[in-house]
């Protein structure tokens, strides 16, 4: 099983891949019964369509873990309660003000954010997000009557030079369940503390019958380390952050913008 994050991993800073390279690595794949998984934070949608060729032969992990798909077939999605997600939301906004953070509501099938976003910032999230929806007041969630179950809470950060200050903050004031990661881009997805691409990717292992020395992983930031670690075959990206690349085994010889992923598959094939 070969499993990659996306953004600033497999992909590129263009938020595409070498499709032509791909198509005879993942060929090959395919010969070799070797599963391909692509695992990451953002929105299953949006990995669907960006491998609309080979979707229904792959596996897919979003949400960090929180959506899990094989093919078209759903597998799993850890729910967040309702009232969770309004009190982490009250959390939040009891602590930061409105000009400091921006907060994304990723449900199973759609994303929402508050219909007082300015286009730009939507703009931007639709490279992560492929269904966005506009809601009045996100604020009050619980009076939204928003049925998509939950998986996730994304708060960005404004630029600051106290960010790493701010995020601390955060993570001290979730409930215990939760627990915060970082995603890039100033991001930190919430979600609930046992639920992380290492979980999804150990469900989707045992489906499979696939052991950690079978498994080869890829990723850049903090929301990888749990997945790189789980296998002696884990692969910091050469453009990932310091602490992952400190941690991991082995490193990729080329940047997400030159096929370094790929690269290290085609010498694995």
């Amino acid at each position: 099983m070969i499993a990659t994050d996306m953004d600033q991993t497999f992909l590129n800073n263009q938020n595409t891949y070498n499709k032509d390279r791909f198509k005879e690595l993942f060929n090959e794949m395919q010969r070799q019964k070797i599963h391909f998984v692509a695992a990451s934070g953002s929105q299953h949608e949006r990995l669907r369509a960006l491998f609309t060729p080979y979707a229904n032969q792959m596996d897919f992990i979003s949400q960090n873990g929180s959506i899990i798909y094989s093919g078209d077939q759903l597998l799993d999605v850890e729910q967040l309660p309702v009232p969770l997600v309004q009190q982490t939301i009250d959390t939040i906004f009891e602590n930061f003000n409105d000009d400091e953070v921006m907060i994304n509501v990723c449900g199973l099938t759609s994303s929402y954010i508050d219909q007082t976003t300015p286009q730009e910032i939507v703009d931007f999230l639709h490279q992560f997000y492929k269904e966005i929806r506009l809601v009045k007041n996100l604020r009050n969630f619980a009076q939204t009557g928003i049925t998509d179950p939950v998986v996730k809470i994304a708060v960005s950060f404004a630029d600051s030079a106290d960010l790493p200050s701010k995020i601390q903050n955060l993570r001290q004031k979730l409930d215990p369940q939760l627990t915060s990661l970082s995603s890039g881009f100033n991001t930190e997805l919430i979600g609930f503390s046992h639920v992380d691409k290492a979980s999804a990717l150990k469900h989707l292992m045992a489906n499979y019958r696939v052991t950690p020395a079978e498994l080869v992983t890829f990723g850049d930031n903090e929301n990888d380390l749990k997945m790189l670690q789980m296998t002696p075959n884990g692969y910091a990206m050469k453009s990932g952050y310091p602490i992952v690349k400190e941690v991991t085994q082995h490193q990729t010889r080329f940047d997400n913008d030159h096929d370094g992923v790929l690269d290290v598959i085609e010498s694995l094939l």
